[in-house]
């Protein structure tokens, strides 16, 4: 079972303002920046109530260095505005850090933030009897080495099944693995069924304060692995790239 939370972040911007880098980190960059901010003077309160603190950053505390798992708290753009999700021990985290939120929440002298909760329920991931079709919005498959790999490739078939290799490795190997799922992964069967353009412009990431180039795709994917919701796949999940949502049924 999975716990989701999640909160629609709306921003007020001072006269003469915009949100800033919008062609770069799904242009969420701002909202993990403004939820932090909240973070930091909250720090020592989180803490004692027993909130495991670096959900919000993903860094060692001590050290400084990136953890590596599935991140449990991300900042997503959707068709309805912006979003900050928590997941299991995230859910608990953005519960705890938003426990009375204000109507106007400053963040610095040219921006403020008003948080909803708009989601907190608990989701089933199972294996499924039929195959589910979902669809995965700017999903980032590639590190650079499986990049070079894919650039090779000229048959369409075969870069089907490389994506495909690639989007069961980073639901087993990633969410299921991290999140400490139940789920046999001989028994899970995933094709991708549609995908928009294998030639679109890359997109820009911010990785270790470097701006890197991924290639994106949005494809349909059917799988008989029951998957919650807006949970996100790939590079920059906690952008909100690899968006995962259940396919539009036909009328």
């Amino acid at each position: 079972m999975i716990t989701i939370s999640t909160y629609k972040v709306t921003p007020y911007l001072a006269e003469g303002n915009r949100l800033p880098n919008p062609d770069i980190n799904n242009g969420t960059e701002w909202l993990r920046e403004a939820i932090n901010a909240i973070y930091n003077r909250n720090k020592e309160r989180l803490r004692e109530a027993g909130v495991q603190t670096n959900l919000f950053h993903n860094h060692d505390e001590q050290k400084t260095d990136p953890i590596t798992r599935y991140p449990l708290i991300q900042y997503q753009k959707r068709a309805g505005g912006y979003f900050a999700m928590g997941i299991n021990d995230g859910s608990r985290a953005l519960t705890e850090l938003f426990i009375d939120p204000k109507p106007g929440m400053p963040i610095n002298d040219w921006l403020q933030i008003a948080v909803k909760k708009v989601e907190d329920t608990a989701y089933e991931t199972a294996l499924h009897g039929n195959k589910i079709t979902y669809t995965l919005t700017n999903w980032l498959p590639f590190n650079s080495e499986n990049y070079k790999r894919y650039r090779q490739m000229s048959a369409v078939s075969e870069k089907i099944n490389f994506l495909e290799q690639m989007l069961l490795a980073h639901l087993l190997k990633d969410f299921v693995h991290f999140l400490k799922l139940e789920i046999d992964p001989a028994l899970v069967q995933l094709s991708i069924t549609d995908i928009d353009s294998f030639t679109r412009p890359c997109v820009q990431m911010r990785v270790n304060k470097h701006i890197h180039d991924f290639q994106p795709f949005t494809v349909s994917f059917s799988t008989n692995l029951l998957l919650p919701p807006h949970i996100c796949l790939g590079n920059g999940k906690v952008f909100g790239f690899g968006l995962t949502e259940p396919a539009p049924q036909p009328a």
